[in-house]
């Protein structure tokens, strides 16, 4: 799809593992990369979406609510690219009341949830992780 997918989070929930999971099979390792939001990451997000964009890898920028006065920037790099035919563009964010609406209408949404409990939340990550790292 040419839109953002914009996973809006819940606080201790992150699809990113699922993620790159999903990149790895469909494009490869190496062509699935992510940054987490925070201050000081503008730069480098930057580069790597132009990065991105003209090589077909894919990219998630994490935890955009921690940077929501920086997204309209983003916003403008986004619509001027000319990217790659198997670009993707992820983002992950927890509900703010300063996301740009603009950027919101931009993405496909989706919601993305912990399990409710500690057993549940256990239980999947004890299953993400398949055996390699229990044994």
């Amino acid at each position: 799809p040419a839109s953002p997918v914009l996973f809006l989070v819940t606080p201790g929930s992150d699809p990113s593992q699922e993620l790159e999971e999903h990149a790895a099979k469909t494009r490869g390792r190496g062509r699935y990369h992510q940054l987490a939001m925070g201050q000081g990451q503008a730069a480098g997000a930057m580069r790597l979406l132009a990065e991105c964009a003209r090589t077909g890898d894919w990219l998630c920028l994490k935890n955009l609510h921690l940077v929501v006065a920086w997204l309209p920037n983003l916003e403008k790099e986004i619509y001027v690219l000319k990217p790659h035919a198997d670009f993707r563009l992820f983002f992950t964010s927890e509900p703010h009341d300063k996301f740009p609406a603009s950027l919101l209408e931009g993405c496909l949404k989706v919601t993305y949830e912990a399990p409710p409990g500690l057993k549940r939340n256990v239980s999947r990550t004890y299953e993400a992780w398949g055996h390699q790292y229990i044994s």
